[in-house]
């Protein structure tokens, strides 16, 4: 039985995170990945065969990894802004977010809403988030805060509209058109099955999707999410860590024994520590608690066109509006 200072269980880009900074500081580290390939979710692949395209096979774009950890780490990574944020199609028009032409996204906001007001709402409330990023991202790594510094760091108007009340009141109240409500709505609502008018996950939502290294910023990996997961990865092995492969962890025990399976058998390894980076439900069973799963499900499908689709919009270019989020059907 091998003995270590840590056993990571779980081979995702959280997974190799830890295991980069605790073999960096002299720890002795195993990381346990039961795929033949690590990066958890964060993976690339070619999935069409005949096809020399990497695809970013589930998680797709980088907002939440900090600048701080890339450089702490050295990581070989080339991360690529997107000009637009998104396209709303609506009828013959459409809503067009240009990150770096106000006057060509306000022009948007007039063919769809009619008006000024909703782009003024826009560039208030999204000037009040960025500030929010700013004040929060660098707290991220670090201990958690009380609720009453955090009040404070982001001031009265963000907390009250971004973390006490439904984000969906704050949208309702600021915005007219239901077009450009369910665009702010978005960020909410990804992912979940919250109620934006009722329950306050919908605002955690959100403000992951909005604070990401103190810009909010969405960027896309060069090389798909894989090549994240591999610069991690390299950075892992190269402080020292070890990283098995094909190994599914069936058992861990409060005293830090970890069995896990390979194709030659079973194995128990020991750590002084063992740090988790599964699914809870997955860690109840190695637990041997009674498994939490949680409801729901997602759905992504992967394409590769060999052109865009046309817009009915002729005043937007498709390689704008896809070079963001596309939204369909984006009604509050």
């Amino acid at each position: 039985m091998g003995s270590y200072d840590v056993v990571v269980a779980g081979g995702g880009h959280n997974g190799l995170v830890a295991a980069a900074y605790l073999a960096g500081a002299g720890r002795r580290v195993l990381v346990l990945e039961r795929y033949a390939h690590v990066g958890g979710l964060a993976v690339s692949a070619r999935a069409f065969p005949g096809v020399d395209v990497r695809l970013s096979r589930y998680s797709y774009l980088v907002s939440l990894l900090p600048t701080q950890i890339v450089r702490d780490l050295g990581l070989d990574l080339e991360l690529r802004r997107r000009r637009y944020a998104s396209y709303t199609p609506k009828g013959d028009t459409g809503l067009l977010v240009d990150n770096e032409d106000d006057l060509r996204t306000a022009a948007s906001f007039r063919s769809v809403t009619g008006g000024e007001a909703d782009h003024e709402a826009w560039r208030r409330f999204y000037g009040m988030t960025a500030e929010v990023a700013r004040a929060l991202a660098p707290t991220l790594l670090q201990p958690l805060r009380p609720q009453a510094e955090i009040e404070r760091l982001v001031g009265q108007e963000a907390w009250r509209d971004l973390f006490a009340r439904p984000i969906g009141e704050t949208v309702d109240e600021r915005f007219r058109d239901d077009t450009v409500r369910g665009v702010v709505l978005t960020d909410a609502l990804i992912g979940t099955f919250a109620d934006p008018a009722t329950d306050l996950l919908a605002n955690r939502c959100f403000l992951y999707h909005v604070i990401g290294d103190g810009t909010g910023d969405w960027n896309v990996p060069v090389g798909g999410m894989g090549a994240v997961s591999g610069a991690l990865e390299a950075a892992a092995r190269r402080a020292g860590a070890e990283i098995r492969t094909g190994a599914e962890i069936v058992g861990i025990s409060p005293s830090g024994e970890v069995t896990f399976v390979t194709d030659d058998g079973e194995h128990t390894v020991s750590g002084g520590h063992v740090l988790v980076n599964l699914p809870p439900a997955v860690l109840d069973r190695v637990m041997g608690r009674p498994e939490t799963v949680p409801e729901g499900a997602q759905l992504k499908v992967n394409m590769v066109l060999t052109r865009l689709p046309r817009l009915k919009d002729a005043a937007v270019d498709p390689r704008a509006a896809f070079s963001g989020t596309f939204h369909i059907n984006e009604g509050t």
